[in-house]
């Protein structure tokens, strides 16, 4: 299902519902190997911008974290 859009999608229909519910802030984990680069870069598409670990989240070499100010 790669490069259709479906990510894209969810992600932007995550977001819209976010605002209805006043979330001012949205904050994603994922992997940093090869397998993932797709989702990171799609992540870095819609805004979400690398920030450090967050709720029971540690530093750690297989993961990377992204967060979203939502307006």
């Amino acid at each position: 299902f790669r490069k259709k859009g479906y990510g894209k999608k969810i992600i932007n229909h995550l977001i819209e519902n976010s605002k209805k519910l006043q979330i001012k802030k949205l904050s994603i984990e994922t992997g940093t190997g090869l397998f993932f680069k797709s989702a990171r870069k799609l992540f870095a598409k819609i805004g979400f911008v690398p920030c450090e670990p967050f709720a029971h989240y540690k530093n750690d070499p297989n993961s990377c974290f992204y967060t979203k100010n939502i307006e």
